[in-house]
């Protein structure tokens, strides 16, 4: 079965937080709390797993908290 771009853009997504998240020292409950959002869909959002795509508002928020910009979580680095 092939990945759909959705489903290619979730992963890219997922990787870039996770390496941010790590740059920070952050642990993915630490960068839940912060961004108000449950480590349960934190944790689908970084394996890419998140149904349909990861809402602006919220990408919006991780990028204020590990102070990196949209484009360095959306596009490949």
């Amino acid at each position: 079965m092939f990945m759909t771009n959705d489903e290619l853009d979730n992963r890219l997504i997922g990787i870039n937080i996770a390496y941010y998240r790590k740059l920070k020292k952050y642990t993915q409950m630490q960068l839940a709390q912060k961004t108000n959002i449950s480590l349960s869909y934190m944790a689908k959002i970084e394996s890419g797993l998140v149904t349909g795509c990861v809402s602006l508002p919220v990408l919006y928020k991780i990028s204020k908290i590990l102070e990196v910009s949209l484009d360095k979580l959306v596009n490949k680095n």
